[in-house]
């Protein structure tokens, strides 16, 4: 059965906010050490026009933020001689502004030299998951820091950035305190950036799953805590409210045992894709979820706070071999399109498979979460980013429908651009399904053209098996890929007939069609 749209030329518009080119997400603070690293992060901006960069750990202990004596020449006497040590974030924070992008500055995590308990965070990182053992001494180190930001880049810059309180507080991976330890946490970090320059801009709970926000706000409201805006994350294929290290951990050490003793051997990408499986590709996980849970997080905040998504995607399965598909282009232009005027501001996760939450994967195509390769071979998901970030400034306000193929329309002066897309939660074979939009057009259209997100366009890692897969990449082999995988500029023969433009086609699941109609 054919699927049919209508849009109407009377249908309101709505600003194009464009919310997902406010930030985007990395891994740990070190990687922005690298020069890979800031030449895909300046192709990512230059490319898409995302603004920020996100990432954990600048105070790890791999960034020597509280450095000492004693850290390689454990001698007597030697606790003695320790200083603060910002140079590291300082040289990561120069290559994103090089790069034309400002840093969304995550406060974690805690150096060891502060911490009360060693305990470290389980993402493969330096950084301790715990309170502070001496609040005045926490403080002090956060106001030294700030001072040295203002100094290096100036009063104007800092306080046109964000700063985070922590990240994911309710997940015992990056932290072991309680709700309340969080909020004490907050509540001396806030105040002790504040106490420096008031005008900063500071913000939390940075939570999982939307948790924990009514809460935050009566607590900073009671005790009169600055607080500028309202942040948290969310990955439907993880599933809601699924805690890291419970069932899906259990699963990964029960289960996955039984997967390697079965597959036997293989390279270190195959062990980890047989322990960490896609929960999305499992089952058949409901559509509309991203959509879903902003609505809910708008009530709560009640337009008090500027609200921020400062991690999402499809799936926070590192290593799932869909995050290298077309399946996440299509979740991610659904949600853009289904959150578009709930919220400020949005980070997808993540920029680059440059990535090293567990370890570092060598692969090329390994199941990372980065729009782009460890080589810098665009994804589909990138593709789908590169035709959004071309839309022009208003979106047709169209009905909500969360159907099995659904489209977006937005309008600028010169042209507009209808997506189709079929987006599901896993990706399953099915028969293509039919579809026609019909666009009012008082103005007539001198061109219409089409680009595809399917199995046989911006398709690289199909490009790259057909290649025999190989290991090892040359700069030939990435230049070929990139080359063959690219954005299609396919001429459509359509003609505007009393007023009306007629598009029609067929669709894969988790296709995304573009069509870009030029004004006569």
């Amino acid at each position: 059965m054919k699927t049919t749209f209508e849009i109407k030329d009377s249908t309101p518009r709505k600003n194009n906010s464009k919310h997902w080119q406010y930030c985007v997400g990395s891994g740990q603070a070190k990687l922005a050490l690298r020069s890979d690293y800031a030449e895909q992060l300046k192709f990512i901006h230059d490319e898409l026009g995302i603004e920020r960069v996100r990432f954990h750990g600048i105070f790890d202990d791999s960034m020597q933020a509280y450095m000492g004596l004693d850290d390689f020449m454990p001698l007597p006497g030697a606790k003695n001689f320790k200083n603060y040590n910002f140079h590291n974030i300082a040289v990561a924070y120069d290559h994103i502004l090089a790069a034309g992008m400002k840093p969304w500055v995550e406060l974690s995590f805690m150096p060891s030299r502060l911490a009360k308990s060693q305990k470290k965070v389980t993402v493969n990182a330096d950084g301790r998951c715990g309170m502070p053992k001496d609040d005045a001494a926490w403080q002090d180190f956060i106001k030294a820091f700030i001072r040295f930001l203002i100094h290096r880049y100036g009063a104007e810059e800092v306080e046109s950035w964000n700063f985070e309180v922590w990240n994911e507080p309710n997940m015992s991976t990056f932290f072991s305190g309680s709700q309340a330890d969080y909020f004490h946490l907050y509540e001396i970090t806030a105040r002790a950036v504040k106490d420096i320059d008031p005008k900063l801009l500071v913000g939390g709970p940075a939570s999982a799953t939307g948790a924990w926000i009514k809460e935050f706000m009566q607590f900073v409201k009671e005790n009169e805590v600055p607080c500028d805006f309202i942040s948290t994350h969310n990955y439907p294929g993880d599933g809601i409210g699924e805690v890291f290290l419970g069932k899906i951990m259990f699963d990964a050490i029960v289960g996955g045992v039984k997967r390697l003793s079965a597959k036997k051997n293989g390279r270190t990408l195959e062990g980890c894709q047989a322990v960490m499986q896609d929960k999305s590709e499992m089952s058949e996980m409901p559509k509309g979820q991203m959509r879903q849970i902003i609505e809910q997080i708008q009530e709560v905040v009640g337009g008090e706070y500027p609200i921020y998504l400062t991690e999402w995607n499809c799936n926070a399965i590192l290593m799932s071999p869909s995050n290298d598909t077309r399946k996440v282009a299509a979740f991610q232009v659904k949600g853009i399109d289904e959150m578009e005027g709930y919220l400020t501001g949005s980070s997808i996760w993540a920029f680059s498979d440059i990535f090293d939450e567990f370890v570092m994967i060598p692969d090329e195509f390994s199941g990372g979460f980065g729009l782009l390769t460890i080589n810098g071979i665009p994804k589909p998901q990138f593709y789908a980013l590169k035709l959004m970030s071309e839309t022009g400034p208003r979106k047709y306000d169209l009905p909500y429908t969360n159907g099995e193929v659904e489209i977006a329309a937005y309008e600028g002066e010169d042209e507009k651009r209808i997506f189709v897309y079929r987006q599901r939660m896993k990706q399953v074979a099915e028969p293509a399904k039919e579809y026609e939009v019909k666009i009012e057009l008082p103005d007539g259209a001198k061109k219409v053209t089409r680009y595809r997100i399917d199995e046989d366009h911006c398709n690289p890692k199909k490009v790259w098996e057909q290649m025999g897969a190989p290991v090892e990449m040359s700069r030939e082999e990435i230049a070929q890929i990139k080359q063959k995988s690219g954005l299609v500029n396919e001429t459509v023969e359509a003609e505007v007939q009393d007023g009306v433009l007629t598009l029609s086609g067929t669709i894969g699941v988790n296709d995304v069609h573009c069509y870009v109609i030029q004004r006569a």
